[in-house]
């Protein structure tokens, strides 16, 4: 039988696994908020291209291109709007929407 304080870390870790992942509403609001958007792409087509990529990554089901989108989202989140413009978040093995 688990302990209590076992269950309630594990509550906690699945509360947080979430965050790890984010929408791509979030990240494409984030990348149009820091000015990264251009004339071709509005915050709409970020999120249509985000969720297009990401489902394409679903279908072929491989982890480590899974596992990189993520990554690259989270990324995109984590660092400012400067680190984000001079590269920190690019992945050459990635197509980011």
């Amino acid at each position: 039988m688990r302990s209590y304080s076992t269950i309630a870390a594990l509550f906690t870790l699945a509360a947080v696994l979430p965050a790890c992942n984010p929408p791509c509403s979030r990240v494409c609001e984030k990348l149009v908020n820091c000015g990264l958007d251009t004339p071709r792409l509005s915050k709409e087509e970020c999120e249509v291209a985000c969720e297009q990529q990401e489902a394409l990554y679903e279908q072929w089901e491989d982890p480590e291109l899974r596992d990189a989108f993520r990554e690259y989202k989270q990324c995109a989140m984590d660092k400012t709007c400067r680190a984000i413009e001079d590269g920190a978040c690019y992945d050459e093995e990635l197509y980011a929407f």
